[in-house]
């Protein structure tokens, strides 16, 4: 069986249209529909169900696809070890990251790989955590920025503790004026970042006994500092998202100092690239460098890049 034809089927599951995947590819739609084809008859039942409104996944389809994604991380994982024994490192990774750290950590992280390894090429997913175990266990990622623990039985490497702050209007202030208790919060209208932003609030919640009403579903984290601004509430944000979302509101910590933490996750290890493992190490020695002294509430100031 061709490995062209499970790349292909592989790439239709991914973008959800026939087309786009021959788009990308550089084939005719056609070609991939004649390599869909084919690749049904060697299994002898169908994969994709097609219709007007797109394609679906079969049962058949939804049991072989983790299968067929990974005899494709086998086969590059083979190429890489090749290209690692010959001295090259080349190839391609494919990241998921949260907004805070696509903002604040990756760009420093992408212009060192590129300086140090020219020939490797980084693709970004952006998602909520959700999004990112899911990519890590289907295969479609073979890193990921994750909150730990995880809901999913993945293998991840603590980074940073990122504290929780509450952000408020001007016109607030806590009674003690240095930081918010969790009765103040429980008696403010709370903005709460909808599923698939950049913190899992629920679970904040869950945790600190907090019995909130939540009429928002928002997860722009600067949507949701607009509106605090404008005067519609508070809301709970971690650290790094306010480092890049800027918004005329006080901020402050919260008694219990709270934190969520985060982790690097990747692929198991025999589906792990030396590409990976290059940029996991680069990862790792850019949060060494920029949290010296990783404290679970109180950290320097950010490092000014030169």
């Amino acid at each position: 069986m061709s490995l062209w034809n499970y790349a292909i089927f592989d790439l239709i599951v991914t973008t959800g249209n026939l087309r786009r995947a021959a788009g990308l590819m550089n084939l005719s739609a056609s070609a991939v529909s004649h390599s869909l084809t084919k690749l049904e008859k060697e299994f002898g039942f169908p994969l994709l169900k097609r219709d007007r409104t797109g394609i679906e996944l079969t049962e058949y389809g939804r049991e072989i696809l983790p299968h067929i994604r990974a005899v494709l991380a086998m086969d590059q994982k083979l190429h890489a070890e090749i290209e690692r024994i010959s001295g090259i490192i080349r190839g391609s990774v494919r990241i998921g990251v949260i907004n805070s750290i696509c903002s604040t950590w990756l760009p420093s992280i992408i212009r060192q790989m590129r300086r140090e390894y020219p020939e490797v090429r980084v693709c970004i997913i952006q998602g909520g955590y959700d999004d990112m175990e899911r990519g890590l266990c289907e295969g479609t990622l073979d890193l990921a920025f994750v909150s730990m623990p995880t809901k999913r039985d993945i293998s991840a490497i603590p980074l940073l503790r990122d504290r929780l702050l509450c952000a408020t209007p001007r016109d607030f202030m806590p009674r003690n004026k240095e930081y918010i208790t969790i009765d103040e919060i429980r008696e403010q209208e709370v903005i709460v970042p909808g599923t698939g932003s950049d913190f899992d609030a629920i679970a904040f919640i869950k945790e600190n006994n907090l019995e909130l009403e939540m009429p928002h579903n928002i997860i722009e984290d600067s949507s949701i500092i607009a509106l605090v601004e404008s005067g519609l509430g508070i809301t709970i944000v971690p650290e790094l998202v306010l480092q890049s979302v800027k918004g005329n509101v006080n901020v402050y910590p919260i008694e219990s100092a709270p934190y969520r933490l985060i982790g690097i996750a990747t692929q198991k290890s025999e589906f792990t690239t030396a590409v990976a493992d290059v940029m996991l190490k680069m990862i790792l020695n850019y949060v060494q460098v920029e949290y010296s002294q990783d404290m679970p509430y109180f950290r320097k100031e950010k490092r000014t890049e030169k």
